[in-house]
């Protein structure tokens, strides 16, 4: 619903304009002075303000350069009995959407508030494009046809068309933001905002204002206004990944506006409402960080509602020559055409996978690119620590480059070297994919 202030000394006219609109549909707030106008907008937030150039306590135009100072989404139109050029520059050249003169049509009012709530939406949605674009994640195909996978995409199909907050379950790299976006697509929500965010890749404060957003001057360097993750997935849906690393203030912060919808930026003393659909992911056991007391048992049962298992991919070999053929067209560049020998796609097939699809996309992608003019994949294009692998799964006897026989210690080195290598160095991403602490991962690159 859109939210309307009306800002007119002219009682009559405004009551009028109130009325109108609120039979169309519009929640509609009125002032009648400036000051009443300052004081409604500190306990709630609106869309668009419909503005009256002439008031009895301050100037229209010098009202509007101080709201819109406050809040810079806030769309304004403008309204006068004394129209003139000068007037109108000045109130556009300070942000408003348009302007119009008294006496005006109820139905041309109504329709400009409209387009100026279309244009404040649009705004809000190229914000959560420009955000959408950095992030690294995949957000390839939904691809399977395994048993585990069939019945993930039943699942999804079955809670879909609901708004009951969803928790998705698997190890890191098993697509669990896929999950939520297919969620998303086949929601009644698909036509508004997917608005991801990784709880781990945040700091506690950072993240709870990134989630809810802040007021100008709420904390040293909060130079404006930003307006949080929460309150840009309005209408839409939102989803939370790992968030089993939620610090325990947030998640009671979180809690209150997943039950009530209701939310308040950093340094403000008004509240928020949204309308937003949640779900959630995490590669962690939450009811064993329920255990040790770093997840909120209320919280937990609230996320608990209706739960996605999404198998490792080891789980679901069906499914890699699928995946491998998919990335395969994905990376192949200029329409050439590749393809796996037996010898690779058995390597593929015999893989532990511990990374998950993204390896197996990082593994492709990587023997595109050493396969350079060849037609065909080999197994040499694939990483050595597959082939050991590969020798373990049949009882081979482990042999090293130079023919030395290697000892358990040495393949989990070399396992983690890949692993690093395959996260370009990147040690935190590369304890994700190992499924392993960094702290752990650090001790086992010191150990010889």
């Amino acid at each position: 619903m859109v939210s309307v202030l009306i800002v007119d000394d002219e009682q009559q006219l405004a009551e009028a304009f109130r009325k109108k609109l609120s039979r169309e549909g519009f929640s509609v707030t009125v002032a009648f002075t400036a000051h009443e106008a300052i004081s409604v907008m500190k306990k709630q937030t609106f869309d668009v303000c419909v503005l009256d150039i002439r008031l009895p306590d301050m100037d229209g135009v010098e009202l509007l350069e101080t709201l819109k100072k406050n809040e810079p989404n806030l769309e304004f139109i403008m309204l006068t009995g004394h129209a003139s050029v000068d007037t109108a520059i000045q109130s556009m050249k300070l942000g408003a959407y348009d302007y119009l003169s008294k006496p005006c049509k109820l139905s041309e009012l109504s329709t400009v508030i409209q387009k100026a709530y279309e244009k404040k939406s649009l705004k809000e949605r190229n914000i959560v494009l420009q955000q959408q674009l950095q992030r690294v994640e995949s957000h390839d195909t939904f691809i399977g046809v395994s048993e585990p996978m069939k019945e993930v995409k039943r699942l999804i199909s079955l809670v879909a068309p609901s708004d009951v907050p969803v928790l998705v379950l698997g190890e890191t790299g098993t697509g669990k933001e896929l999950v939520a976006r297919a969620i998303h697509t086949l929601s009644p929500r698909s036509t508004n905002q997917f608005v991801a965010v990784n709880s781990s890749t945040f700091q506690e404060s950072i993240l709870e204002s990134e989630l809810f957003g802040y007021k100008k001057g709420a904390f040293t360097g909060a130079q404006t206004d930003k307006i949080g993750l929460l309150e840009l997935a309005n209408k839409g849906t939102f989803f939370i990944d790992e968030v089993g690393d939620m610090g325990m203030a947030i998640q009671a912060k979180f809690l209150r506006t997943l039950e009530t919808g209701i939310f308040r930026r950093l340094g403000d003393t008004r509240e928020t409402k949204v309308d937003v659909r949640f779900i959630f992911a995490t590669n962690k056991s939450l009811e064993g960080e329920v255990k040790e007391k770093r997840f909120r048992k209320d919280l937990f049962f609230r996320l608990n509602t209706f739960i996605i298992n999404l198998s490792p991919l080891r789980e679901r070999r069906d499914d890699i020559p699928l995946l491998a053929e998919y990335f395969l067209n994905k990376f192949v560049r200029g329409g050439e055409k590749k393809a796996l020998s037996k010898d690779a796609m058995q390597l593929l097939l015999d893989y532990r996978w511990p990374g998950n699809v993204r390896e197996l996309a990082n593994v492709i992608e990587r023997a595109v690119l050493l396969s350079a003019a060849r037609r065909e994949i080999m197994a040499d294009d694939l990483p050595r620590s597959m082939m050991e692998d590969h020798g373990a799964g049949k009882g081979a006897e482990r042999k090293g480059a130079a023919g030395e026989e290697l000892n358990l210690e040495k393949v989990q080195q070399q396992h983690i070297e890949h692993v690093l290598t395959l996260a370009k160095g990147n040690k935190s991403k590369a304890a994700r994919l190992l499924g392993i602490s960094r702290r752990k991962l650090y001790l086992k690159t010191q150990e010889k």
